[in-house]
C-alpha cells in the first residue's frame, strides 16, 4: 500500500526514472504495518518543487541498498548505493556516484569484535582516504569518544562523551593537541528525550542553545537560538499515524529562508528492520 506523504506535480514513476512524483494522498495503513520511505520531496515555501530523492530496498522491502536524487525538471544529479556485510547484517561501504555513473566517494565502514562501528573513513574518487572519524566504546557499549583524522591519519579533533546511564549528559571537544574547541551540555525529560542542549566555545562562553519540544515520543519542534539570544533555525516535524515523519519545516532566521521536506511510503508486514 501506498500512503502519499507529499505531493508534486508530475506523474509517479518507479525508481530510476526522471519524472517528479505524483500528486497523491496519504493512505490508512492496515494494523501492523511498518512504514517504508520511499521518496522525499523537498520544495521552497511556495510549494513548488526543488529536488527529490527516490529510495530502493530489498524484495522484502527491509534494507536500502540505493538512492537517487533528482532536479526539479527530473534530471538524474547523484546516486548512492549500500553495501552490506550479510551474516552480520552491517553496512560497510556507501558509495555516491555522479549523473554520469562515474564515482564521486565512498564511505567505507569498519566494525570491531563486538559488531560496534569502530571507524568510518571517506575515500575519494581516486581511492585515497581523505578523512575518517574513529570511535571508542565504554563498557555499557556507549560511544565514549569521536575521533576525527585527516588523510594521512593524523588525529584533528576528538570529542569524548560524559554519560548517565545510557544518556550523554555533557561532552568535550578539542583539537589534536589538546587544546579546547567546544563544550555541551544536555538535558533530558522524564521520558529520557533531549530537550535542551547548550553549546560553548573553546573560552566557555554560549555559542548556541537547542531545545526540542515532544510529543508522544516524537520530536515535533526544534529550535537553535545563537549565544546573544536570537533564534536561528526552527525546525517543525509532522507525523502519520504509524508515527511516520510525513513533513519537515526548516525556517533559516538568518539566511531568511524556509525549507519544506515531504516523505511518501509504502507499508509492510513486519519482516524485520528498515
Amino acid at each position: 500500500m501506498l500512503a502519499f506523504a507529499s505531493c508534486g506535480s508530475k506523474p509517479a514513476t518507479e525508481a530510476g526514472s526522471t519524472s517528479a512524483p505524483a500528486k497523491g494522498k496519504t493512505a490508512v495503513p492496515p494494523p501492523g504495518a511498518i512504514p517504508v520511505e520511499k521518496r522525499a520531496l523537498v520544495k521552497f515555501a511556495d510549494g513548488t518543487l526543488d529536488e527529490y530523492t527516490i529510495s530502493d530496498y530489498d524484495p522484502s522491502d527491509v534494507t536500502l541498498i540505493g538512492q537517487n536524487r533528482y532536479s526539479a525538471s527530473g534530471g538524474l544529479m547523484d546516486q548512492v548505493e549500500f553495501t552490506y556485510q550479510e551474516e552480520k547484517q552491517v553496512l560497510t561501504v556507501k558509495m555516491t556516484k555522479d549523473e554520469e555513473n562515474r564515482l564521486k566517494s565512498r564511505i567505507v565502514y569498519q566494525y570491531n569484535e563486538k559488531n560496534q562501528l569502530a571507524k568510518e573513513t571517506v575515500v575519494n574518487k581516486a581511492g585515497k582516504a581523505v578523512s575518517s572519524n574513529e570511535y571508542a566504546y565504554n563498557n555499557g557499549g556507549n560511544v565514549a569518544s569521536r575521533a576525527i583524522l585527516n588523510g594521512n591519519n593524523v588525529k584533528l579533533a576528538e570529542t569524548v562523551y560524559t554519560y548517565n546511564g545510557t544518556l550523554v549528559v555533557a561532552s568535550e571537544t578539542k583539537d589534536g593537541q589538546g587544546k579546547p574547541i567546544s563544550s555541551s551540555q544536555n538535558e533530558y525529560d522524564r521520558d529520557g528525550n533531549l530537550v535542551s542542549q547548550v553549546l560553548r566555545n573553546a573560552a566557555g562562553n554560549v555559542s548556541r542553545r537547542i531545545t526540542t519540544v515532544w510529543q508522544n515520543g516524537k520530536e515535533i519542534e526544534n529550535t537553535q537560538i545563537s549565544g546573544d539570544g536570537k533564534v536561528q533555525l526552527k525546525i517543525t516535524n509532522e507525523y502519520g499515524n504509524t508515527g511516520e515523519l510525513l513533513k519537515k519545516t526548516v525556517e533559516n532566521y538568518q539566511g531568511n529562508s524556509v525549507q519544506v521536506m515531504e516523505f511518501e511510503y509504502e507499508f509492510r508486514t513486519d519482516r524485520g528492520r528498515t
